[in-house]
């Protein structure tokens, strides 16, 4: 059964309210005034002719602009920021006067439109932009923006070729292109016009009925299909297009869609590191040859993927996965998908992120013990990584503000407690307004509050995560009567004006393998690691105070070489999470798990560890010892 974000007012508060103040102090409010590609007015006035140089196309500035647009607007409005909503609203404005007479919103100047090459950067770019403007338009409701967007789609249906992929891409940008069937979903559902389900599904067919140059071939039917084919692809663009099955079997309802879907997320479940995120470091798959780009790049050798817990995942694949998530959830109605969309978040997501909210790492890896350029110029710590790529800055404002927007969901008029975050949600009822406070430090504290104040009323259920070994609901201060469905707690009666209801969630810390078989500590949906002392190292500085590229890199003698001690039974011995001092849960040193461990020299010792997302150099994962003769004893 099908659920949706709920149709209310949301008010940020806590720990979530200053990760996104970071961010509009930092990356997502200003990447535009320090990234030429994010501020160029490429769906505007600065349009651009089609140029190639190197592995550069000119389409890159329209997927950095968009997806930075589609962050910075929903930041402005989850925050209720004047001057970033000005802002949005100014661009949009723009994009929307620059419209032509025929309908085509994109980067691309007269005479340069709709023309397949083999690096055809048009519905990729316009599935940017076209994204932007249904989120604004779901924002604000403003007609105007909604029959922008449906000439805009009735463009595309009247100029794009039958055949898109018939010339090989060589660059992903074609695959990339294949996003627009995200948009016109959301057309679909708003229109039901039965052009826009025709064309996603003849864009798709077409993908699936030639393969690239570059290697895009994973969410094809030959390869889709066949359990001995391993996902090898560009991380982003397979993880992107796990979505496109499940958006065409609720178009059209043909299992074979469906069927599809299934196997992609059986095939991504490979290819999974610890901390959530699929293995892209630039692809899936692990090289078993040299890949030589200028040659044809199917001649080279790719096996499966290896995500040992020091492989890299790029922050875009992260994003999208989580998109891949929020979609699921939505369309099949299973919670599932709320405990893989909170452990990827908080784990790989905002283990990536820097907590000043002015830059990211474009790789990350769950053992991360140096984050220089010169290990790889995409581990260091930059607003831009413009000299390796833009994507990730520009895609990773986009992560937060869609997660806390999903805080609640309705199912038959029920609404759902789903992603437990400090916040408010006004809702107006049959019977009037109702406003439900949410208190809470979660993840880092397994208890949640609800306040009730207005004069409605609304049937109530709270998401149980799978973590939890037990839970307890209370109501006005007594146990709460109601039922288990599934994944959710349903309260028997409705909630109204000064109800309180209190979740405790009972999880603890224990072991969980990566797939080199070494362990990492998790307890409720953090993963935990030991933070490596760091130096600093500024690289670059940009032109606004505060933003620069850095290198971490470990400090001397920093050391990290521990083993995991467990007893006869191998349960870890080890404290309850506990926060050391008051300020941001996000900064290094806030919260601490004391786990038994052993040094190098085999001493018992006292590991102390942070959740991921509150380190930047770390080690994760660690060998385990089982103590079965008992030798260290307490």
């Amino acid at each position: 059964m099908k659920v949706k974000e709920a149709n209310g007012r949301l008010t940020v508060s806590g720990w979530v309210r200053e990760l996104l103040r970071r961010d509009a102090n930092g990356m997502t409010g200003h990447l535009d005034e320090i990234f030429p590609d994010a501020g160029t007015d490429i769906f505007g006035a600065e349009q651009v002719e089609h140029k190639e140089q190197g592995y550069w196309s000119s389409w890159w500035p329209g997927e950095v602009r968009g997806n930075w647009l589609e962050g910075l607007t929903e930041l402005a409005f989850l925050l209720r920021d004047r001057a970033l909503i000005e802002k949005t609203n100014a661009i949009i404005d723009s994009v929307l006067s620059h419209q032509d007479a025929d309908g085509y919103i994109g980067i691309y100047q007269k005479g340069a439109r709709y023309i397949v090459t083999a690096r055809f950067g048009e519905l990729w770019t316009q599935s940017r932009i076209m994204r932007v403007l249904l989120a604004y338009y779901r924002i604000t409701q403003r007609e105007k923006v909604l029959n922008a967007v449906i000439r805009m789609a009735d463009n595309i249906l009247a100029n794009v070729p039958d055949s898109v992929f018939a010339v090989p891409d060589e660059d992903g940008s074609k695959v990339h292109g294949l996003m627009i069937i995200d948009g016109f979903y959301e057309l679909y559902r708003l229109t039901e016009n039965d052009a826009y389900r025709a064309f996603c599904v003849r864009l798709y067919r077409d993908y699936c009925e030639h393969p690239s140059q570059f290697i895009e071939d994973d969410l094809r039917f030959v390869n889709l299909f066949d359990p001995a084919v391993p996902f090898v692809g560009h991380g982003p663009h397979t993880c992107e297009s796990l979505r496109i099955p499940l958006l065409l079997y609720q178009m059209t309802g043909d299992p074979v869609y469906e069927r599809a879907y299934a196997c992609a997320m059986k095939k991504l479940d490979r290819n999974l590191t610890l901390s959530g995120s699929c293995k892209s470091d630039e692809f899936i798959g692990t090289y078993q040859s040299s890949l030589v780009m200028e040659n044809d790049a199917r001649s080279s050798v790719f096996g499966g993927s290896v995500p040992i817990p020091s492989v890299g995942y790029e922050y875009c694949s992260t994003v999208e996965l989580m998109y891949d998530y929020l979609r699921a959830q939505e369309l099949t109605g299973d919670f599932a998908y709320a405990d893989r969309l909170e452990w990827l978040v908080y784990n790989a997501g905002l283990a990536s992120k820097h907590a000043s909210g002015k830059m990211i790492q474009y790789l990350g890896a769950d053992n991360m013990y140096d984050a220089s350029a010169s290990v790889n110029p995409r581990f260091d710590y930059s607003p831009t990584h413009d000299d390796a790529a833009g994507c990730c800055a520009a895609n990773a404002g986009r992560m937060m503000p869609a997660f806390v927007r999903r805080a609640f969901v309705e199912r038959d008029r029920l609404l759902i407690a789903n992603l437990y975050l400090p916040l408010s949600l006004r809702i107006q009822t049959a019977k009037g307004g109702l406003t439900v406070i949410e208190t809470t430090e979660y993840p880092f504290d397994h208890t949640v509050k609800f306040r009730f104040s207005g004069k409605g009323e609304t049937a109530f259920a709270l998401r149980i995560p799978a973590f939890a070994e037990s839970f307890t609901v209370l109501c006005n201060g007594e146990r709460a009567k109601g039922r288990r469905d599934g994944a959710l707690f349903v309260l028997d009666r409705p909630v109204s004006n000064r109800d309180s209801v209190v979740l405790t969630l009972t999880g603890r810390p224990h072991l969980v393998q990566a797939k080199d078989g070494t362990f990492g500590v998790a307890c409720g949906t953090l993963l935990y690691a030991k933070p490596i002392e760091a130096v600093r190292r500024v690289r670059r500085l940009y032109g606004m105070r505060g933003f620069f590229d850095m290198d971490l890199m470990p400090k001397p003698h920093a050391n990290w070489d521990y083993t995991i001690l467990t007893d006869a039974a191998g349960q870890l011995q080890c404290s309850e999470p506990a926060r050391v001092q008051h300020g941001y849960p996000l900064s290094e040193g806030r919260f601490c798990l004391n786990v038994r461990a052993l040094d190098r020299y085999a001493y018992p010792v006292s590991l102390a560890l942070a959740p991921i997302c509150a380190t930047t150099l770390r080690r994760t994962t660690f060998p385990v010892y089982r103590d079965s003769d008992q030798i260290y004893k307490e």
